[in-house]
Parts: structure tokens; C-alpha cells; sequence
């Protein structure tokens, strides 16, 4: 049975392989400002932690320079901070242990986002308190590269009423640019993405 249990910081076991980087300080910002939900996972099987590797380094980082728990961890007697960890899962085997740590980030990653509204929660957020906005991990340039953008997207031309079986695709204007070689063409394609296009590499 899924349960939540407040666990000691230092005595959670890391995974033994975790190639999962870290935005420390986007996940600061956004503990300090929702507070600690849940800090993560435990393998029950191996009893290291599967989910929340990023979490509880910034908890220790945070613990380590004397700062207030945040909200959602508790502290033991000795002043130790318990942050919360749900248990009740057990892996069937190590790869398998591995493989769900890799999939719990990958299919966030894989989801993706419509960016426009994307742009528009973010801008609403961004009237509210421009320091909701940080907590969410976007900042002001981020949301102006949007605007971009979407001002550079092409607008979609839909069928008309009785042309559903024509093959009817939105119009699309572009330019070829040739390189000399790899290293210049990808240099190009990431100053055009920076610039907000919508570019796309060709062999």
C-alpha cells in the first residue's frame, strides 16, 4: 500500500546510477514558493530512492547553511529535517528499478508543451507575481522568445465545409541556407532557434 512517511535526509539512500542532471536552483525557487510536496520516492526492494534525487540535494544544501525547513518537512529533535517520502513500491529487479527512474523524468520530458498556452498561463501567472513566474523555472526572456515565436508561426488554413478529402496543407514560406560545414550549421540552427524561428536541418 502507497503511503507518505517523513524519513530522515541524510539516511535516504541515493540510487546507485542516476544519470538524471539537475536544475538546482530552478528547484529551489520552486520549494521555497510551493514548499516541499513530496520529496520523492522509495524503492522498497533495494530501499534507495528512485524519484527526487535533485529534491533532496537542495533539502541538504538548504538544512547545510541553517535556512527554516520549508513547508512540508518536519524536524526531528535533534534537528534533523524529515522531508516526505512515498514508499510502498518495490521494483521486481534492478534493471527494473533503473528503468523507472529513467522513465518517471523521460515521459515528462517526452510530453511537451502547446506553447501557446503555455505562453498565455505563464503570462497570467507573470501579472499575478512576477515571483510566481521565477518559482515556475521560466523567467521574463523566456516568455518574450514565445511572443517570437508564435508572431513567426505560420497561421494553420483549415478545409473547407465539403473538402475533407482534399489534401489541403497550410502554407509555408522559408529560405535554404548552405553551410560549409556541421559545426556552422549547427551553430546557425541554435542562434535561429534562440531568435525564436522555426528551423529545421537538412543533409
Amino acid at each position: 500500500m502507497r503511503r507518505i512517511e517523513h524519513m530522515r535526509l541524510h539516511a535516504i539512500p541515493r540510487a546507485v546510477r542516476n544519470p538524471k542532471e539537475h536544475d538546482l536552483p530552478a528547484i529551489r525557487r520552486s520549494i521555497e514558493e510551493f514548499g516541499c510536496v513530496i520529496a520523492g520516492e522509495l524503492d522498497e526492494r533495494t530501499g534507495r530512492l528512485v524519484v527526487g534525487h535533485g529534491r533532496l540535494q537542495v533539502l541538504e544544501e538548504m538544512a547545510a547553511a541553517g535556512e527554516s525547513p520549508p513547508e512540508g518537512v518536519l524536524v526531528d529533535d535533534d534537528g534533523t529535517w524529515l522531508p516526505p517520502i512515498v514508499r510502498g513500491w518495490s521494483s521486481r529487479s534492478d534493471a527494473d528499478a533503473e528503468a523507472y527512474l529513467i522513465a518517471n523524468n523521460r515521459t515528462t520530458e517526452k510530453g511537451g508543451w502547446e506553447e501557446r498556452m503555455l505562453a498565455e498561463v505563464l503570462a497570467d501567472v507573470r501579472d499575478a507575481d512576477p515571483d510566481l513566474l521565477a518559482a515556475t523555472g521560466y523567467t521574463a526572456d523566456d516568455l518574450t522568445r514565445m511572443a517570437a515565436a508564435d508572431d513567426h508561426r505560420p497561421e494553420e488554413e483549415l478545409p473547407e465545409p465539403g473538402d475533407a478529402d482534399e489534401d489541403i496543407r497550410p502554407e509555408v514560406w522559408g529560405i535554404i541556407v548552405t553551410c560549409d560545414n556541421e559545426e556552422e550549421q549547427t551553430r546557425l540552427l541554435e542562434r535561429l532557434a534562440d531568435e525564436g524561428w522555426q528551423v529545421r536541418a537538412l543533409m
